[in-house]
């Protein structure tokens, strides 16, 4: 292979999906950016776009809830995730503390709302589309975990014990 050669289809590949995720992180980087500045120069979100129906008093669906999200995550994802965190792999139990994993889980558990009251097969797609993908990124060596060192999770190698599900401490 000289210089000049294509490369190979793999690398073309993985670097239209590098390209993709720098694109997907400068996004969410500007738009925090942006509610950064909101929040520094007094003005709250709710002031910026007033709602369209005056008759409407339920509360923006848009706004987040971290309480109801750290419930959410307590009571729907690590409560049931059980799986073996080797090597780089690794969570937190202060993930509340990760912006990053705070914008994925919640919308991770905005599609869970829309998926959960249908039937069929409806939360294996969620699984497979949402909670999945969510769990690959959250937990991969490049995600918002990788340099945390709260990761207390272990494995028993005695017997038949059950690998813990994903650690999770409540606020203070």
């Amino acid at each position: 292979m000289t210089p000049h050669d294509p490369p190979p289809a793999t690398d073309a590949r993985l670097l239209a999906e590098l390209c993709a995720r720098v694109q997907a992180l400068e996004a969410w980087r500007a738009h925090q950016t942006d509610l950064l500045d909101e929040l520094l120069n007094g003005i709250p979100a709710t002031e910026q776009t007033p709602p369209a129906d005056d008759e409407d008093d339920d509360p923006d669906e848009d706004d987040l809830d971290v309480d109801a999200l750290i419930v959410w995550v307590h009571d729907t994802i690590t409560s049931m995730i059980a799986r073996p965190l080797r090597g780089e792999l690794t969570w937190c139990p202060l993930w509340w503390e990760h912006p990053e994993a705070v914008f994925r889980l919640e919308a991770l558990r905005r599609a869970w709302t829309e998926f959960a009251p249908e039937p069929g097969a409806a939360m294996s797609i969620w699984i497979r589309d949402h909670l999945d993908p969510c769990l690959r990124e959250l937990l991969t060596p490049l995600g918002p975990f990788a340099d945390c060192v709260h990761n207390e999770r272990y494995r028993a190698l005695s017997g038949h014990t059950p690998i813990a599900t994903l650690p999770t401490r409540t606020p203070e």
